[in-house]
């Protein structure tokens, strides 16, 4: 037997409560095949999958399938879109990082479980004690009790429980992308690095020398700066080439190469192939993703 929550107008007359919200807990219902996303995501979001099946792509990763019961991490400023099929619920925790120094130690002693050629973003289940968290969770949200200090309450609970029921291969397979010696400084460059032009401007927004810069970024990301930026450069091109009726003068413009020979020379450099052949490479490869990832109806 469910009760309606009571005294709604005092709930919506607070002051804590949360009309829009920086941090917290969203739920959606959807009845029909639905697109979401975001191209530079603010937040880090979690997404827990209710109902239904959903198809997300994230950065690199194209058109994964994911199913009722699984939860995955988008992490902060990566460009992702996902698609319901047919009928489909959602609850999302968005958040910067964990705001207890507890939840970070934690999760900062998981970087040795890392390696960032392990990373698939492959989801990990919700099973009990979480599932009546969510189910409580949702059933709070959508009547409308929708208050700050709950939605504080229930992150630091969510955080209590995964590391008190989760093994901690899984939490460090889930939190993967956030995961780092430097936890907060790894925030501060997936926070800022598509904002800025060159590694010059982070350094000049993260209030540190040149060199200090350099070495926290070593640890943190095994890899130097150049390199990394680089990489998530050519991920953002392979990412751009898989939409449909893209050409390659959208790509020179939206990235900010020069010219057409150089974004050309640029290709053969990196990928080894012409920017009209990477097209058709990247193309055939979602294709065949999409292909694999649809599921199969039989008729009756």
């Amino acid at each position: 037997m469910q009760n309606e929550l009571l005294y709604i107008e005092e709930h919506l007359s607070c002051q804590n409560y949360m009309a829009t919200a920086e941090t917290g807990f969203k739920y959606a219902e959807f009845f029909e095949d639905t697109e979401f996303g975001e191209n530079n995501a603010s937040k880090n979001y979690l997404l827990f999958f209710l109902k239904g099946d959903f198809s997300v792509s994230c950065n690199q990763f194209h058109n994964r399938l994911f199913h009722e019961g699984d939860m995955i991490l988008i992490p902060r400023s990566s460009h992702f879109k996902g698609r319901t099929k047919g009928n489909a619920n959602l609850l999302s925790m968005f958040f910067d990082n964990p705001g207890w120094n507890c939840d970070k130690l934690a999760l900062h002693s998981l970087s040795d479980f890392c390696k960032e050629d392990e990373y698939n973003f492959e989801p990990v289940k919700i099973r009990y004690p979480l599932t009546p968290f969510v189910e409580l969770l949702t059933y709070c949200i959508k009547s409308k009790m929708n208050c700050l200090h709950l939605h504080e309450l229930m992150q630091r609970e969510f955080f209590f429980l995964i590391r008190g029921f989760y093994e901690k291969e899984e939490i460090a397979a889930l939190f993967h992308p956030i995961i780092g010696k430097e936890m907060d400084f790894k925030d501060f460059i997936m926070r800022n690095y598509t904002q800025v032009s060159n590694i010059e401007q982070l350094i000049s927004l993260s209030k540190l020398g040149r060199s200090r810069f350099f070495a926290k970024f070593n640890e943190t990301f095994g890899m130097t700066a150049k390199q990394w930026m680089l990489k998530q450069r050519n991920q953002l091109i392979l990412e751009k080439l898989t939409e449909p009726g893209i050409y390659i003068k959208d790509i020179i413009e939206e990235l900010g190469f020069d010219s057409q020979v150089y974004f050309s020379r640029y290709c053969k450099q990196h990928f080894g192939c012409t920017p009209s052949e990477l097209i058709k490479r990247c193309q055939a490869e979602n294709k065949s993703i999409q292909d694999i990832s649809s599921p199969v109806v039989q008729n009756e």
